[in-house]
């Protein structure tokens, strides 16, 4: 379930509370993604899933918005995890994202799980926030080399704001003393 989440959040651009909610005692299922939020653009052999976000921050009135997430056939797939997960989730009601024993996936519950799994991985857990799923698919669409346009509608942002989501690695930083010396000679 929460690999699902996880590729859900990053492909969709979303952020935590977008695809998690609040506690396992605050589900309203006209704000919350559900199941019945999720259509597939074909029963046999899906390549393109279709989440309808029925609100969130930049959507003061409720308009909701569709996301689609296309299949990748590589390892890191939204299409495949998500229908992954729906094959074994547990047929209860509440929202999209629960657990085996029928609890919901909040957001603490998100970024604690994550903050964990990082750990274990050996990286910094403290780096990490229920934004990061923005953040990094703003830096890797960048970085991908997909335009401003398409990232502005990726993450739904209708300003520049998106610009302050994009992190430049370390290792790019560092390169630009050597492009730097190469432009003088």
């Amino acid at each position: 379930m929460l690999w699902a989440a996880c590729c859900v959040g990053f492909f969709g651009f979303l952020r935590a509370g977008e695809f998690t909610v609040s506690s396992n005692r605050e589900f309203d299922p006209s704000s919350a993604l559900t199941l019945e939020d999720v259509a597939v653009d074909q029963h046999a052999n899906p390549s393109m899933i279709q989440i309808n976000l029925k609100q969130s921050k930049t959507d003061p009135f409720r308009h909701g918005v569709d996301i689609f997430l296309g299949r990748t056939n590589m390892d890191l797939c939204p299409v495949a995890a998500l229908l992954a997960y729906i094959a074994v989730r547990p047929p209860v009601p509440g929202p999209l994202f629960v657990y085996p024993d029928g609890s919901f996936l909040t957001r603490d519950k998100l970024v604690a799980s994550v903050r964990q799994a990082l750990q274990g991985a050996g990286m910094d857990p403290s780096n990490y926030s229920g934004h990061s799923f923005r953040i990094g698919a703003a830096t890797t669409a960048a970085q991908a080399g997909l335009e401003d346009s398409v990232i502005k509608m990726l993450g739904r942002w209708e300003s520049t704001a998106y610009q302050r989501y994009i992190c430049t690695p370390r290792s790019t930083l560092a390169a630009i003393s050597a492009q730097l010396v190469a432009g003088t000679q």
